[in-house]
């Protein structure tokens, strides 16, 4: 039996028995002379193309240094420009040859992949020499820097925040560039345990919006200096001043970081840094807002969303660059699409790397700014597009439809009459309302354009027939559907109490004929409740029609429920009426139309209109009627509903009716 060895040559490979491991790409099989090979690395195992230094270290572990510059033969990688929550180091170039990245105009050159074995412990401990002879605090130790970002934070604002956090830890801290970054509140501490500590919050507190409070603490190095006192800012002011060309209205603030100026007077500002950026603008805005050239390459931009307010104050830009930065997606150009860009350059941003083709690049711009002539210094075909700029405003919103004063008439009359008994005590009087056979179906759902938090829907959920919802369960769509005026009234009385606010009703007339009628009505209306704030709810109510006898019953009723949205709460019952009483008789009122009243002729047509059909409603004489309608400012629902109240009470004299 043959012994089995393993044998170590000088350069490192291991033997096993008389064969080595050298696979090669010679392309000899057999046992005898053949080698497999795996890729194309020839004399060392090779998998999928790259070496064994590739992926991993000397000792056969995974090397996790997350691929920053491993096996790529070109300086330092992305990751190592900028550090763990993404904050860059603005002085000075990042090191190395420059990334080979894509051109779009040009040939894709790459850099050459090496080898590289077990660097992560002897560059985790140089930088940590280093460190220590800058003077400035190695990563994880007691005085380390960390930097702690709050989502949504701003909506409980700084002094609420703050004061939050510290009720609910037992290490105090000091917060240093408290700022909010949109809707995030973002700030530094220089206290490890006071990092754990804020961390193990998240999650625990909860906002004054409802919603969890998340807290995200990463290390991070010094905060840069967010604020300029008066005298900084006028050395600002003085350095953009000289940068600016008023022939051409341009403003050149390429690597404003390392300006010459101000690196004189001990002063760098980061262009990357929300703060910096917003005190650019406020300058821009103040000074010279019909700038239409801008310049700010080569400031470590890693995202547009701090230029957004430059947007507005310098609304005449046509001509950008933006070049050599770190954006990395192209969509951050959406940020700032308020500019007609004429111009733009875009190359040196790792975006360039995702497409494929000159073709997908050019589209891409031109989605988000389809009036670029020139992208990176090339000229392009002039766009095709249709400007549409001059006639995209909509029409003024307009309130009821009615197809004829006749049918405004009968509309009114019918909702009035149905909207008083369904506020009532007793629904039940709703019976002759619908025809046997009719159908009625309800749907809820929270209203999408609500950010707080809603107040629930529990009494409507359980019949609702949303049919998004019921995708799953198409049997449940019919069970939920209410055939016939016996189960309809049944289910209407289940429903809470309301009192509808007939001021908010708008109603639209899609269709009328001699034996149909179909019509809508949107409003608003509170559920009568024993708490002191009802919740106030949004409804949209289709009614399908037919005649019957001198009025109408409905054969379909749709009603949607859904939370009021803040401004129908603003406006809802703010000319409140008494509420209607009790299972109120609707009055049949007379069959033929009334002359019009003698003192017509101080009345404009529409308003004569409105005084007929209040004869006809009420039974008062045109004089009564047109005093009634005049006291509430014309409104036709209003003054029908203090009539009503009022003629129950028997408060309105005979000789206001006709004889």
């Amino acid at each position: 039996m043959s012994h089995f060895k393993v044998t170590t040559n000088r350069d490192g490979r291991r033997s096993f028995g008389e064969h080595d491991d050298r696979w090669t790409d010679n392309g000899r099989g057999g046992h005898g002379g053949g080698q497999r090979t795996f890729g194309k690395r020839g004399g060392r195992k090779s998998y999928g193309g790259f070496n064994r230094g590739s992926g991993y270290n000397r000792g056969g572990r995974p090397d996790r240094s997350r691929g920053r510059g491993r096996g790529f033969n070109q300086g330092p990688g992305p990751r190592s420009r900028f550090d763990d929550e993404g904050d860059v180091d603005m002085g000075g170039n990042s090191g190395g040859p420059s990334t080979s990245r894509y051109t779009p105009y040009g040939n894709n050159r790459r850099g050459d992949r090496r080898k590289t074995y077990g660097r992560d412990r002897d560059t985790q401990a140089s930088s940590a020499d280093k460190y220590k002879k800058m003077g400035l605090p190695v990563r994880g130790s007691d005085n380390q820097w960390y930097r702690v970002l709050i989502p949504f934070g701003k909506k409980a604002g700084k002094d609420g925040l703050l004061k939050l956090l510290n009720d609910n830890l037992d290490v105090p801290f000091i917060p240093v560039c408290f700022h909010f970054e949109q809707e995030k509140a973002v700030f530094h501490i220089q206290d490890r345990q006071a990092s754990e500590s804020l961390r193990r919050l998240s999650n625990r507190l909860t906002m004054p919006n409802g919603f969890k409070m998340i807290v995200i603490a990463k290390p991070s190095g010094p905060p840069s200096v967010f604020t300029l006192d008066e005298e900084g800012i006028e050395k600002l002011k003085v350095c953009m001043s000289s940068r600016y060309d008023p022939a051409t209205k341009a403003l050149n603030l390429s690597n404003l970081y390392n300006d010459a100026n101000l690196s004189q007077e001990k002063i760098h500002l980061a262009l990357n840094k929300q703060t910096v950026m917003s005190q650019v603008s406020d300058i821009i805005g103040e000074n010279i807002p019909e700038l239409e050239t801008l310049d700010v390459s080569e400031n470590k931009l890693m995202g547009l969303e701090n230029m957004r307010d430059l947007v507005s104050k310098a609304p005449n830009v046509v001509r950008l660059n933006i070049g050599k930065n770190l954006i990395r997606v192209i969509e951050e150009l959406e940020k700032i699409k308020g500019w007609k860009l004429q111009e733009l350059i875009l190359d040196g941003n790792d975006l360039c790397d995702r497409f494929k083709d000159r073709t997908a690049y050019i589209s891409a711009v031109r989605k988000r700014f389809p009036k670029v002539i020139k992208l990176d210094g090339h000229d392009l075909p002039p766009p095709i597009t249709f400007d549409l700029e001059s006639s995209s405003s909509l029409p003024p919103k307009k309130g009821s439809f009615f197809l004829s004063p006749d049918l405004q008439e009968l509309t009114v009359k019918f909702l009035k009459e149905y909207f008083t008994i369904y506020d009532s005590v007793d629904r039940q009087s709703l019976l002759p309302a619908y025809q046997d056979d009719a159908l009625f179906s309800l749907s809820t759902a929270f209203n999408p354009l609500i950010e707080y938090s809603q107040p629930k829907l529990h009494d409507y959920m359980p019949e609702s027939r949303n049919l998004l919802k019921m995708s799953r369960d198409p049997g449940k769509r019919q069970k939920v559907l209410k055939k016939g005026k016996l189960g309809i009234v049944s289910q209407l009385c289940e429903l809470p109490k309301t009192t509808h606010d007939y001021n908010s009703f708008v109603v639209d007339v899609d269709h009328a004929s001699s034996t149909l009628l179909s019509f809508t009505v949107l409003g608003v209306f509170k559920e009568d409740s024993r708490s002191d704030k009802p919740p106030i709810r949004s409804f949209s109510r289709h009614f399908v029609t037919v005649p019957s006898g001198p009025g109408m019953v409905i054969v379909n009723d749709m009603l949607t429920v859904t939370n009021a949205s803040h401004e129908q709460f603003q406006k809802a019952f703010k000319s409140q009426a008494p509420t209607p009483s009790s299972s109120p008789v609707p009055d049949e009122g007379p069959s033929v139309p009334f002359p019009p009243p003698a003192c017509s002729t101080s009345f404009t047509p529409e308003q004569q209109q409105k005084i007929q059909s209040f004869c006809h409603d009420s039974g008062m004489n045109a004089e009564w009627s047109a005093k009634c309608l005049q006291q509430y400012n014309w409104d036709y629902m209003e003054a029908g509903k203090v009539f009503s109240e009022l003629q129950k009470q028997n408060k309105i004299p005979p000789e206001a009716f006709l004889s």
